[in-house]
């Protein structure tokens, strides 16, 4: 019983934590960067989707503890960003 407790515990911290980023790396994306150049101030990406002429870097930032989300998804075309995100502020 205390394994299965002690699993659960650790399913629930740590199951869905995405892909931990911080706006300020947000903030430093760029029109017409490359995938590897977001990559390389991101960090390796939640998921990747293709859609057409499109494809789709998501990150995900899940804290189990506040219980609060952060998403962010930049749009590649023909292999650049196609527009900066734009990130406000008062976003810590």
């Amino acid at each position: 019983m205390k394994r299965v407790i002690i699993t659960a515990l650790c399913v629930l911290l740590f199951g869905c934590a995405g892909t931990p980023f911080k706006w300020g790396s947000a903030r430093q994306i760029k029109s017409g960067m490359t995938p590897t150049e977001v990559t390389q101030i991101m960090g390796a990406p939640y998921s990747v989707t293709a859609s057409g002429e499109k494809l789709i870097y998501t990150w995900v930032d899940v804290n189990s503890l506040t219980m609060s989300t952060k998403s962010l998804a930049v749009v590649f075309i023909d292999g650049k960003v196609k527009q900066a995100p734009v990130i406000p502020p008062d976003y810590q």
